[in-house]
């Protein structure tokens, strides 16, 4: 169960914490009876303890951690660490065993290694691509054209199964958090910073020993050769996603850069075209969801909020990713290796036959099989949406109709990769998925790779709990963007944006602004009755016929923030025209033909096309129009719609 976390406010001679999210079954807040306060200052965040119910069958608690003032930055971020019971702290012993292993790799241990077999790759020009910020950097790569023109490229892993060995102390805490969690100001390692930061990170000029994929592909994007090995390596470039960009973008490699950087980040992009043209032809769904960057000073406050540029750098590591997880999944499902995969699998019918009326809407068919479909069918869909205004409405709306990706010891294809064997391999400093997929993989190599029964018990107990560190660190991650965006805006009450509609709900819609952060406009603050049609996916208002609609273009304003609980409340001020199509009962009316609409939505009809003011009852919204005794009206036939 998630910790309980809120604002403990005064109650008479007793408290209330306010929970910055309801609870299923506790509610919106916890009484605290006065011997249970223990000295807890009111107004400040707290951590409780759910004791019972009392007589009136209210929940009451204690206060059992105070967390900080209410309105702290920092507050709001361990709140929602301990919400989630992510761990702040390493045991002594963990940071003890992390220390051990010192800083660097001596000459000593690197000529052992290599007598047992470590393949010795400090030679190559090896580079890592990765954040400017980024600390723990999990994979270098290499690349040369053969003779044959085929392309040969090594990926190049951290070895961290070389130090983390199996049930060792440092072992049980990797595999208690499953991953490292990347909040919006902070990262909560899975392993100590002495490991993932110093002699596990591929840090450039320094040896490293690493698990390297070497993979020869041809022209048509297929690995038509591959070796696995543990490898030792030097990078001997630090670069960036936004620095290798501007290179293939044509501007000048820096003074103290190798020569040969340019020439390798265009051979890199050649194989990433040959790539992705592949995953392309075989259907592989490529969702385009840009990023919510916050910048923050260095008290944590957010000053800036803005779409993280999708470059196309970010797509070239990925690409290569993809093509070693996939070799190693190849190799795995061919010799029975007992590893994790990543799995994805088909979507639900139902669910997708959602979305398929939806997107009918749009005009966009889906020509499926709903009980076994091909991701081709999808990723068609994909692109004929991609530079529509509700393109990225609807592809997230696709996406969660799809089944949520995750761990399993048996494997059941990647439906979203159009893959038939898919692991992850690529990052063990930050995944303890791939750290046990290492080490299944060594013995594997050493002749000890059968899959017994236990082995495989223990990969399905370590399957489904990775799985769900994982949704909990996706849960928190997003939590804290959240959070971030509702500061920035709280400071922002009255202002006006642009921004689009996103979604639905039965008594909202939700806006998204062009900072990508979403907020709600709520039905009862707008003139008439909104009504949300869920087959439709519009909201109509029927007393006057005006549509609402996803992706239609809005202008709004800031009207509440609450940073407690991360909601940003909207004023709808204008809209433009629905987003529509010529199937529906409601049309755009450049394309409008003879209809059976009534007169109300013919009128509306007429404004289609245009900048629409709506009329509401904020301070800062136009006057009211309807008399009083036409409003009364309104109330009462609401009134009886609502029965």
């Amino acid at each position: 169960m998630n910790a309980l976390v809120g604002v403990l406010r005064q109650n008479g001679k007793h408290g209330i914490v306010e929970l910055d999210r309801k609870n299923d079954e506790l509610g919106a807040r916890i009484n605290i009876p006065r011997k249970f306060l223990y000295g807890a200052p009111f107004n400040m965040k707290v951590v409780c303890d759910y004791k019972g119910t009392d007589s009136g069958g209210e929940p009451w608690g204690s206060v059992i951690e105070v967390l900080g003032e209410e309105g702290n930055p920092d507050t709001a971020i361990l709140g929602i660490i301990k919400h989630y019971n992510l761990p702040l702290e390493f045991p002594s012993g963990v940071l003890e065993q992390a220390k051990s292993f010192g800083n660097n790799i001596s000459e000593q241990e690197i000529a052992e290694e290599i007598n047992q077999g470590r393949v010795d790759l400090r030679d190559l020009p090896t580079l890592t691509i990765d954040g400017e910020d980024a600390k723990d950097l999990d994979d270098a790569i290499d690349i040369e054209k053969l003779e044959n023109g085929n392309y040969l490229l090594y990926v190049h892993i951290a070895d961290v199964s070389h130090y983390i060995k199996d049930k060792s102390e440092l072992d049980q805490e990797a595999f208690k958090r499953g991953n490292s969690v990347y909040l919006v100001d902070r990262v909560i390692p899975m392993y100590p910073p002495q490991l993932s930061n110093g002699i596990c990170s591929l840090n450039p000029d320094q040896d490293r020993f690493a698990f390297t994929a070497e993979m020869e592909i041809n022209h048509q994007g297929k690995v038509v050769k591959g070796k696995l090995y543990p490898s030792v390596i030097c990078s001997k470039v630090r670069t960036s996603y936004n620095e290798t960009q501007s290179i293939l973008n044509g501007e000048e490699v820096g003074e103290d850069r190798p020569d040969w950087l340019r020439n390798q980040l265009f051979l890199m992009k050649e194989l990433t075209d040959i790539l992705q043209a592949m995953r392309k032809r075989r259907g592989a769904l490529e969702f385009e969801f840009p990023e919510i960057k916050i910048d923050l000073d260095n008290a944590g406050n957010p000053t800036d909020i803005y779409p993280e540029p999708d470059l196309y750098t970010h797509h070239m590591i990925e690409s290569f990713m993809i093509a070693a997880n996939e070799y190693v999944g190849d190799l795995a499902q061919k010799h029975k290796i007992p590893i994790i995969y990543r799995v994805h699998e088909l979507p639900d019918p139902e669910k997708l036959n959602v979305f398929a009326a939806l997107a009918k809407r749009f005009n966009i068919r889906l020509q499926i099989d709903y009980e076994k479909p091909e991701p081709k069918e999808l990723a068609k869909a994909l692109e004929e949406m991609k530079d529509q205004p509700y393109g990225l409405t609807l592809s997230t709306m696709l996406l969660r109709s799809l089944a949520k990706a995750r761990y399993s010891e048996k494997n059941l294809g990647h439906f979203g990769l159009a893959s038939e064997n898919y692991c992850h391999f690529t990052a063990p400093i930050r995944r303890y998925s791939d750290t046990y997929t290492h080490r299944s993989l060594k013995h594997w190599l050493a002749g000890q790779g059968k899959a017994g029964k236990e082995s495989l018990k223990r990969a399905n107990r370590i399957s489904d709990h990775v799985s769900d560190t994982e949704r909990i660190a996706i849960d928190a991650e997003r939590d804290t963007v959240d959070q971030k965006a509702a500061e920035y805006y709280a400071d922002k009450i009255g202002e006006i944006f642009d921004g689009k509609i996103s979604g639905f709900a039965p008594a909202s819609m939700f806006v998204q602004l062009e900072s990508l952060v979403e907020g709600a406009v709520f039905f009862r603050n707008l003139n008439g009755y909104y009504e949300y049609d869920p087959e439709q996916f519009i909201a109509i208002n029927r007393d006057t016929g005006d549509v609402l609609s996803l992706g239609q273009k809005v202008k709004v304003q800031i009207a509440a923030v609450d940073t407690n609980r991360r909601f940003i409340d909207f004023t709808l001020l204008e809209h433009d025209t629905a987003c529509t199509n010529n199937n529906g009962y409601y049309r755009d009316s450049r394309n409008e033909p003879n209809s059976k609409l009534n007169k109300k939505r013919k009128m509306a009809a007429k404004s289609y096309g245009k900048t629409k003011k709506v009329k509401s009852s904020g301070d800062n919204i136009e006057h009211n129009p309807f008399s009083r005794r036409k409003r009364s009206k309104l109330k009462k036939r609401r009134k009886d719609r609502r029965r």
